[in-house]
């Protein structure tokens, strides 16, 4: 059977101490066996956890899986496809944007004497971003984050095209944030890009615990960039 990669199974695997890549495979399959106490094939935990048993691990699965083992699953994003229909909860580019006010100050990535305590984006996503930056605060200090770059603010809504290709970015709808450009460019990959080391995985764990979806993490370019719009 081709195992597909699926974002709902990445907090699961988290959780079980697993590497979080998306795939369901026997190693993940195993580890969720083993908690619930069932035989090792995708059925029977499906059958475990109430899912008709398909044997195949899909984000049905996944849910039923995390809710079994009392794991909090992140918010389900739309995908970009259905931001650009504009037919998402986002709507139309440029509408229902707010003003949110920050926990702490951000230094311009292009200009960094210059701060700024409020950014606009979707008021879909207000509450989500503020608890991302509350997080970080309360994780690692002002200190450390000015240390480490993660109050370099690169932008959120901007209405532009995506870099290098037709179609709007995120940014044009206020659900993308971009943070120390000047390290962690389009096309800088790991170790490269600064936001790849290990000093920002509690960072990266804030935003997907909020359903943010990191083009760095997730496809290793564009390490700035994140969004709260699944690939």
């Amino acid at each position: 059977m081709i195992i597909k990669e699926y974002q709902e199974f990445k907090p699961v695997q988290r959780a079980l101490g697993l590497k979080a890549d998306g795939l369901p495979g026997p190693k993940t399959l195993a580890a969720v066996a083993l908690r619930l106490r069932c035989h090792e094939i995708w059925s029977a935990v499906q059958a475990a956890v109430n899912v008709t048993p398909d044997g195949i691990p899909g984000p049905k699965t996944a849910a039923a899986i995390a809710a079994a083992l009392g794991i909090e699953m992140p918010r389900r994003w739309p995908t970009q496809s259905e931001v650009w229909s504009g037919n998402s909860i986002f709507g139309k580019a440029g509408s229902g944007l707010v003003t949110v006010n920050l926990p702490y100050l951000l230094r311009l990535a292009w200009e960094p004497e210059t701060t700024v305590r409020r950014l606009t984006c979707h008021e879909a996503v207000e509450e989500s971003l503020l608890r991302i930056f509350q997080r970080t605060l309360d994780h690692y200090g002002l200190a450390r984050i000015q240390a480490l770059g993660l109050d370099l603010f690169g932008g959120c809504y901007n209405e532009r095209k995506i870099s290098g290709g037709s179609k709007p970015s995120m940014h044009s709808w206020g659900i993308a944030v971009d943070v120390d450009p000047d390290h962690n460019g389009l096309k800088v990959h790991k170790p490269q890009a600064r936001l790849s080391g290990t000093d920002y995985d509690a960072f990266w764990e804030f935003v997907e615990a909020e359903g943010g979806v990191s083009l760095g993490r997730e496809r290793d370019y564009d390490w700035m960039h994140f969004q709260f719009a699944r690939l």
